[in-house]
């Protein structure tokens, strides 16, 4: 239960921090030419906009709102998340750019997969409700 409050919390804190890790990490460990940090300042800005729109698709299921914590799940991906894009800020490899573009794929369509079961859930017992009156009241 610990961890998965702590992964609800960790969504905040890895907007800034990621993305400057990523930067710094990277930065520090380039040779050659510059072209490759100029890219990484195009990349840090769509990692920033990845977890803003991860975290508010998840922020946006009632159950973790009003648990504070993110469902198992969750925590699976945003750590294999994360720590794909921790190993991109050491290391220049093209499988760990393809393992963090999958990564970042895997966890929006997995937040979009649950909102979307959270909330038929919820539409359906809502309308369950509302028959359930129709038919008491005839």
């Amino acid at each position: 239960m610990w961890l998965r409050r702590a992964f609800y919390y960790a969504q905040y804190w890895a907007i800034p921090v990621l993305p400057l890790w990523l930067l710094i990490g990277r930065g520090i460990t380039i040779d050659g030419p510059g072209w490759e940090f100029v890219v990484l300042l195009f990349a840090a800005p769509a990692l920033s906009l990845a977890l803003i729109v991860i975290m508010g698709l998840t922020m946006a299921r009632r159950s973790v709102r009003r648990a504070r914590m993110v469902s198992w799940l969750d925590v699976g991906i945003l750590a294999c998340w994360y720590a794909v894009v921790v190993i991109a800020g050491l290391y220049s490899n093209p499988l760990v750019a393809v393992l963090a573009v999958v990564a970042t794929l895997l966890g929006f369509w997995s937040a979009v997969w649950q909102l979307f079961v959270e909330t038929r859930h919820r539409v359906t017992l809502a309308f369950a409700g509302y028959d359930a009156v129709q038919v008491t009241s005839r």
